[in-house]
């Protein structure tokens, strides 16, 4: 494990934030860029993300896609390995970090002003999603822009995670600030949204999911 990962535990299931290599940001970068436009890649169907441009990520070098994959299903490992030692195994319990793998494919989503992803979850054990770019407008128009700098939750761009219900001294969400490199992990069916941005800009982010071929979800209580 390295300084870079960090985990939270805002309400039942883990979050996991880490952060992309430099070579795995820059092949996906490359990948991303390379299917820009290629509609024979169109992933929209398979998706909830209201936007008009996600598309599967090819790879033309096959030595660079393992690299990227090992990369990062090391995350998933360590996620969970973290999980199982929080005692957090009503649905980890019987998953094996060693039997992790990546489910094809990796998808990219470039999110322009006023596109937004509503509440979904995935398939698979874990979710990941890592950012490619976040233009820094979006945060000045989270601070500056007049339909933000009065709301007490100014959201613009930002993922959120929902779960649980709301009660007195409990809470029933949690909301992150992606950043350029970083990647988020988190249970697959763990309801998420990202809120729409009104500059003009694009943020880039790659998605994919983990599968755990020997998962038996715990019975046990």
């Amino acid at each position: 494990m390295s300084n870079h990962e960090q985990f939270f535990t805002p309400f039942g299931p883990v979050i996991m934030k880490t952060q992309l290599t430099q070579a795995t940001f820059d092949i996906l970068r490359v990948s991303a860029n390379s299917v820009r436009g290629d509609y024979t890649q169109d992933f929209r169907d398979k998706l909830a993300g209201n936007l008009e441009e996600e598309f599967k990520l090819n790879f033309k070098d096959p030595n660079e896609k393992q690299s990227v994959y090992e990369e990062l299903v090391s995350y998933a490992k360590m996620y969970v390995n973290k999980a199982r030692g929080m005692y957090r195994v009503k649905r980890f319990g019987s998953i094996k970090a060693k039997n992790l793998r990546l489910a094809d494919p990796i998808w990219v989503n470039f999110m322009k002003a006023g596109e937004w992803n509503p509440s979904h979850f995935h398939h698979g054990v874990i979710s990941l999603v890592a950012y490619l770019s976040v233009p820094p407008e979006i945060k000045i128009e989270r601070e500056e822009a007049e339909h933000s700098i009065k709301s007490n939750q100014p959201t613009a761009g930002k993922i959120q995670w929902t779960y649980g219900e709301s009660m007195h001294f409990s809470q029933t969400y949690y909301t992150a600030t992606p950043q350029e490199g970083q990647v988020w992990l988190f249970p697959a069916d763990l309801k998420h949204m990202v809120y729409p941005f009104k500059s003009d800009v694009e943020r880039v982010s790659i998605s994919c999911n983990i599968e755990a071929p020997n998962f038996e979800v715990n019975k046990i209580i």
